[in-house]
């Protein structure tokens, strides 16, 4: 990552028309990591709307390969719900600029994913495991699309490549830090997307209090299912989140 940052610091002296040409010579392999590439240089020398257009083309460069993860699709019933709640979700986002796609997919792991540019995930497990309840979907889908308009795929990115220089410079204690570091600053995300996820969902009509009855289900199934856990390790405890949402929603 931190590489990528120096083509983009070199790239404000280049010019950005040398990337489309680039991209042009060295042909569809360098299309995602060239995407990456111009959403950085928007950052150093593009306004806040460019920068947004350039994460989601990035984005879907990223959901293309996400997607040949998958084999088959979610039955068309999850994929109604999710389209349906994901729809209405965008309608109330007061940022007109970001644009979000939502899909089910199938899968053995329980999770739900934001990849830059709003192109959201949900896996056919989770769904089964929130049953029809719209109100706790559209927590989910919110709490995801949270991520993409607090901004956290650009802060992630760069706390990666400042972690990673870190380790570099520190061998063995710094994989120790960079791993203690990245997973406190991970979890303040969690928290921030949950209130944005409550915020979303309030807007589009939908009952803010099931985002506590969504996080007391996965506690309660989290004592038997191992992919829960393992989803939620970055996480912060269901207790920390559930009291958290109960202040801000005035349970």
């Amino acid at each position: 990552m931190l590489k990528l940052f120096l083509i983009a610091v070199l790239l404000l002296f280049l010019g950005s028309r040398l990337l489309p040409r680039l991209g042009s010579l060295l042909g569809g392999h360098a299309r995602k990591p060239f995407s990456l590439a111009k959403w950085i240089w928007s950052w150093f020398a593009g306004s806040e709307d460019e920068s947004i257009e350039r994460e989601r083309d990035y984005g879907r460069e990223c959901a293309q390969e996400f997607e040949m993860q998958f084999s088959g699709c979610a039955p068309p019933e999850q994929q109604e719900l999710v389209m349906l709640a994901g729809s209405r979700l965008a309608d109330a986002c007061q940022d007109r600029r970001f644009k979000f796609r939502f899909t089910a997919v199938p899968g053995a792991a329980v999770n739900a994913y934001a990849l830059p540019g709003g192109f959201v995930y949900i896996t056919e497990p989770l769904l089964k495991l929130l049953g029809t309840d719209n109100d706790e979907i559209a927590f989910i889908l919110g709490h995801e699309m949270g991520h993409v308009l607090l901004g956290h795929p650009r802060e992630q990115l760069m706390a990666s490549a400042l972690l990673s220089a870190v380790a570099k410079r520190m061998p063995g204690a710094g994989g120790m830090i960079r791993d203690a570091i990245s997973k406190g600053y991970s979890r303040e995300l969690e928290l921030d997307a949950d209130r944005e996820g409550v915020r979303l969902a309030a807007a589009a009509g939908f009952d803010a209090r099931a985002a506590v009855r969504a996080l007391r289900r996965f506690e309660k199934a989290s004592a038997s299912a191992t992919g829960l856990v393992e989803y939620f390790s970055s996480h912060p405890p269901f207790a920390e989140r559930i009291e958290r949402l109960e202040r801000e929603i005035g349970v």
